[in-house]
């Protein structure tokens, strides 16, 4: 288990997933001033949904708990939650566009966390935690990630397109995924590469050690040449710091947030993914600030001396 150690460990279930939050709004709202976010948008766990397709108690009870968690600046947000696992920040992104349309500006993020022994057990009734005996499994993990979106400047990273889709043949399907939810997604993210005739170095997949995660990202890469670039390393942080559910998508615009503020990404764009486990599926473009320059890779030869 991958844990943030900032949270006691005590805290479990949806009082935990509401700390998490916390801590990621003090540290985004740490300076700001106005003008003051419209509404609180956050990709939670998709196990938030109760039978009836509305939050089921574990939901209810994280939005109480957030309620009373949020920072007093933020007291009089509209809070919307997005249980939809991984993907959830590509459907609270789209979500995000209604009220940037209006001028507004909104937290938008994710957090979730797989430190709940009921969560933990029905991964292994399922066959899919990590172990020495399973390698076919995810390592669990938490996190939250949030960012304020407004207007773009030329100092900001910018949301330059986002897509959603829906795979018709999930993991447990009795047939093969083809990944036509997650090219859906791609495709629409990816189009103003396409129109600009332009590649990506950077992409940074919600990948796990799950050999479904990768047979999905072997079909995509084959439909996306175009727009691959030629010096792509395909980036898959969740194999090092833990499956982080619907937190994925936000941390890894986090993630690239930070390459390009800290001046070592290697590109102007970014494309990330999201994908759930009940096949719902979600990618973005992102554009770095537009004073920022990509670092030209060296090759290394190697030598002995």
């Amino acid at each position: 288990m991958c844990l943030a150690p900032a949270v006691a460990t005590r805290l479990l279930g949806a009082r935990r997933a509401a700390a998490l939050t916390r801590l990621a709004l003090d540290r985004l709202l740490n300076g700001w001033s106005a003008p003051t976010p419209s509404a609180v948008l956050l990709a939670v766990s998709d196990r938030y949904v109760g039978e009836s397709g509305a939050l089921g108690p574990e939901g209810t009870a994280f939005l109480d708990e957030i309620r009373g968690a949020l920072p007093s600046s933020l007291r009089g947000c509209a809070i919307e939650l997005f249980p939809y696992g991984r993907a959830g920040g590509g459907v609270a992104l789209r979500r995000a566009m209604a009220y940037l349309g209006n001028n507004q500006i909104v937290v938008w993020g994710g957090v979730d966390t797989w430190y709940d022994w009921p969560a933990l057990e029905s991964l292994e009734r399922a066959k899919r935690l990590l172990t020495a005996a399973n390698i076919d499994g995810i390592r669990p993990g938490e996190a939250a990630a949030v960012t304020i979106l407004g207007q773009p400047r030329p100092e900001t990273v910018r949301v330059l397109g986002v897509g959603t889709g829906r795979e018709p043949h999930p993991l447990g399907s009795d047939q093969p995924c083809r990944s036509l939810g997650l090219s859906d997604a791609l495709a629409a993210a990816v189009a103003p590469l396409r129109a600009a005739n332009r590649r990506t170095n950077s992409w940074l997949f919600d990948s796990t050690h799950e050999a479904f995660a990768t047979e999905e990202l072997q079909n995509i890469i084959a439909r996306f040449g175009d727009v691959l670039g030629l010096q792509t390393e395909l980036q898959m942080p969740l194999k090092m710091l833990g499956d982080v559910g619907a937190a994925a998508m936000p941390l890894l615009a986090v993630l690239s947030a930070e390459a390009w503020r800290l001046g070592f990404a290697e590109d102007v764009t970014a494309v990330l993914t999201g994908c759930s486990s009940d096949g719902a599926r979600a990618a973005m473009l992102l554009g770095a600030p537009g004073d920022f320059r990509a670092v030209e890779r060296v090759e290394k030869s190697a030598w002995v001396s």
